[in-house]
């Protein structure tokens, strides 16, 4: 029976997981207790299982490292990415290389081409969304696992991917603003280019106020390295409705950074005449007056289960030509004070 046996049925049988008989089997048994172990012993040898000879000569020739692209690395929403990313990867014996593409895709692919010359187990990446066909060269034609971490490609179902969920979330919103009275509401965003949340989000943006906006739904969207832009926007926006309650849904934290320094350059307070909500709930959104509506995305865990999906293709716990996989985390609303339907 021995060589038919696979590393599913042992992890069944064990009642835990691949990662977890994975460990076992390479020695790591740090997070692993006496108990599993002895049951997972037993287990194999009942079965006769024998781990498959040419992963672990792969294993063997393993780097052990790891290739991490981010689209910004200066971003807050990255250093919480490359946390859950280093988490994971580290915790499995992995290092992680980093690289800035600074949302630029020449640079991006440099980088990548960066990682493979120093023979990275795999790659993770947070792409700028211009360089689809050569990231899915990378694992069909190099035979180097990636993971999309984020941002999709265009076209889903090549590449295995982690993104957050936006549809529901973005639908909420706009209905809360809706229930609080606010009568015009835009979607503000940095450049959208090629990068797939932010196009997803103003599409959702978009099916959502188009059926309750008595006209065209507005979005803005400005130029992060051109000072005032935000700033231009959104004096536009103010004095288009001025006899309006008005509210604006950012597409991401940096973005309502952004549009924070403008409101406080006009002497806006978020709350009951201009309502803000912004995808991203970074701790200091909950600090500063009033509170800022968020939507929260758990990037940590996003980050950490696009390394564990790449380490279960690196340790051949997948078959190169498995089906990709699609992750869509669950977002959380929380509702503060800069959205309100009570005038103070």
């Amino acid at each position: 029976m021995g060589n038919k046996v696979t590393i599913d049925q042992v992890a069944e049988l064990c009642g835990v997981s691949k990662t977890t008989i994975s460990r076992y089997l390479n020695h790591k048994y740090e997070n692993i207790s006496a108990e599993t172990r002895q049951r997972i012993e037993q287990v194999i040898a009942e079965l006769e299982y024998r781990p498959n000879r040419s992963a672990q000569r792969l294993k063997a020739s393993r780097s052990m490292l790891i290739g991490c692209c981010i689209g910004d690395i200066a971003s807050p929403f990255a250093g919480l990415l490359l946390k859950g990313i280093t988490r994971s990867c580290e915790s499995a014996g992995y290092q992680v290389l980093f690289a800035d593409s600074r949302e630029d895709s020449i640079r991006e692919q440099r980088a990548i081409e960066g990682f493979l010359e120093n023979r990275v187990d795999g790659l993770i990446v947070n792409t700028t969304g211009g360089n689809d066909a050569f990231l899915i060269s990378v694992q069909t034609e190099r035979g180097v696992p990636l993971v999309l971490a984020d941002r999709s490609l265009k076209i889903p179902g090549k590449l295995d991917t982690v993104i957050s969920e936006y549809r529901d979330s973005i639908t909420e919103c706009v209905r809360m603003m809706r229930d609080c009275g606010y009568t015009k509401i835009a979607l503000f965003t940095e450049q959208i280019r090629n990068v797939m949340p932010r196009i997803q989000r103003r599409d959702a943006f978009l099916e959502a106020t188009s059926a309750s906006e008595r006209s065209r739904p507005e979005v803005y969207e400005f130029y992060t390295e051109e000072d005032g832009s935000c700033l231009r926007c959104l004096q536009d926006y103010t004095s288009r409705y001025s006899g309006e309650r008005k509210a604006v849904l950012c597409v991401n934290g940096v973005t309502a950074m952004h549009v924070l320094r403008a409101l406080r350059e006009m002497n806006i307070t978020p709350g009951y005449d201009f309502g803000l909500c912004t995808f991203d709930d970074w701790s200091w959104f909950s600090l500063i007056p009033p509170g800022i509506t968020a939507i929260r995305q758990e990037t940590e865990e996003l980050g950490a289960h696009a390394a564990e999906l790449l380490l279960e293709r690196v340790r051949g716990e997948r078959e190169p030509d498995s089906p990709a996989v699609n992750i869509e985390l669950a977002t959380t609303f929380h509702r503060r004070g800069s959205t309100t339907a009570e005038k103070r």
